[in-house]
């Protein structure tokens, strides 16, 4: 629910051309949001998948009050040919509600006719720039508990600064250019047990000792027994932008047909965001969880082993410990005598002579067992490392337009034709590859005006 008002300045001071050229404006809103994720996949035709815990959201409650000042000496609201218009508006959220948050933008637009400036259809220079901001003031308590990235340093991911479309810098895909910061992800384990079964219900081994299944329990990001996912990045938003607009527009056949050669340039960068985050995903049992998580580098072997918990037991808390395929696809610790056997102690068993049972594939004596409980993930946001979060990371599109002016709706249908002359290749960065899908040259149609 929202209200406004608003009244050129004449009103209230006296009546001058400035005054009668300005507009001031307020505007209060009042939104209730909320961020639900998936649930577990548990059709039975389909193995078990775990959906990550990312943008849940409870129920956010945001009241915002906005003032706007607007100068404007334009010739036409639609196609001006000539004028000038600057605006600045102020929002700050935390008149009540839970988003606390404050952020200022400064936008300025001119058009200069260059030839034919009598004509009605005179070729006209135009140009855009803005810049803008937003900051969190203070954290409510539901904020912090959100347990998710709705929210990244108090400021709702929404609202946070994305560039890249047809509207701001137009040889880019949508929300593309922003920071990404990396996540990394831990994983903790309670109600961990040695089971003979690796899928349905746990089958308990009995008789072991209490201790044995201290080896599955994981400590998340601190802890005596850490287990990490490798590391992945993510889009973020920033919390400042700028951004320029340039046109050069020429008519072609009357009001209805024009071209236009544009440049857009602009950056989206981190001027506060920098402290670390982390969140963390509900308890589910291993199997839906563990299955599709991911995979756990394990160093022992030198590569990528499936992710359970006995693969992770193996890799992370003890390297000497065998691990085995199991015929069900996951790995299994192997049990002799109430205990877990190394790898030297399985090979020395498995002679060339020495008997086996074809059931297992194991020596008579061994047998595969399976680390099982419940799982989460501990995911840190490392805003501290975030990449292209500078505001040197600019991004810019040159190109021409042509332009069809579509009768009784007044808005054109563009061609466009862009040149990125800065468009990033797909590359590794600290060992992750990162696939940007940014082409140096891009034919795009699109309704509507960049400004």
């Amino acid at each position: 629910a929202s209200v406004f008002a608003s009244a050129p300045l004449s009103e209230f001071y006296r009546k001058r051309r400035f005054t009668q050229l300005t507009r001031v404006g307020l505007s209060y809103q009042l939104s209730m949001s909320s961020v639900k994720d998936p649930k577990v996949n548990e059709d039975p035709n389909n193995p078990p998948r775990f959906i990550p815990v990312i943008y849940k959201q409870p129920n956010i409650v945001t009241s915002r009050a906005t003032a706007s000042f607007s100068y404007d000496t334009r010739n036409a609201s639609v196609d001006p040919t000539t004028g000038r218009e600057i605006t600045f508006s102020m929002a700050l959220a935390g008149l009540g509600g839970d988003v606390r948050t404050y952020q200022p933008t400064l936008s300025y637009t001119q058009f200069i006719p260059i030839r034919n400036k009598r004509s009605d259809r005179p070729e006209v220079f135009g140009f855009r720039i803005i810049a803008g901001t937003v900051g969190s003031i203070g954290t409510s308590k539901k904020i912090r508990e959100s347990q998710s990235l709705a929210f990244v340093d108090g400021v709702p991911i929404f609202e946070r600064f994305f560039l890249g479309d047809e509207f701001s810098i137009r040889g880019y895909n949508v929300r593309s250019i922003t920071p990404l910061a990396p996540l990394d992800t831990f994983i903790t384990t309670k109600s961990v047990k040695i089971a003979s079964n690796p899928f349905g219900d746990p089958v308990e081994v009995a008789n072991l000792p209490a201790n044995l299944v201290n080896v599955g329990i994981f400590t998340g990001p601190t802890g005596s027994n850490m287990a990490q996912l490798p590391r992945s990045f993510t889009p973020i938003g920033a919390d400042t932008q700028l951004l320029g607009n340039f046109e050069y527009r020429i008519p072609l056949i009357g009001n209805t047909v024009g071209l236009a050669a544009f440049a857009d340039v602009g950056t989206a960068f981190n001027l506060r965001s920098k402290r670390d985050q982390l969140f963390s995903s509900e308890l589910l049992n291993d199997q839906p969880f563990l299955q599709t998580v991911g995979a756990i580098k394990c160093d022992r072997a030198g590569g990528f082993a499936a992710v359970s918990l006995s693969s992770l037991a193996a890799c992370v808390a003890n390297p000497d410990l065998a691990l085995v395929p199991d015929r069900s696809g996951f790995l299994a610790l192997v049990l002799r005598d109430n205990r877990l056997v190394t790898t030297q102690e399985l090979d020395n068993a498995r002679c060339p002579t020495c008997p086996f049972d074809p059931q297992t594939g194991l020596p008579f004596g061994f047998q595969s067992v399976f680390l099982r409980g419940q799982a989460q993930t501990n995911t840190a946001v490392r805003l501290s490392q975030s990449l292209f979060s500078r505001f040197s990371d600019i991004r810019s599109s040159l190109g021409m337009e042509v332009r069809v002016q579509v009768p009784v709706i007044n808005v054109p249908f563009r061609l466009i034709f862009a040149y990125n002359p800065n468009a990033r290749k797909d590359q590794v960065i600290d060992g992750f590859p990162f696939f940007f899908n940014e082409k140096k040259k891009v034919i795009r149609f699109s309704v509507g005006r960049t400004f």
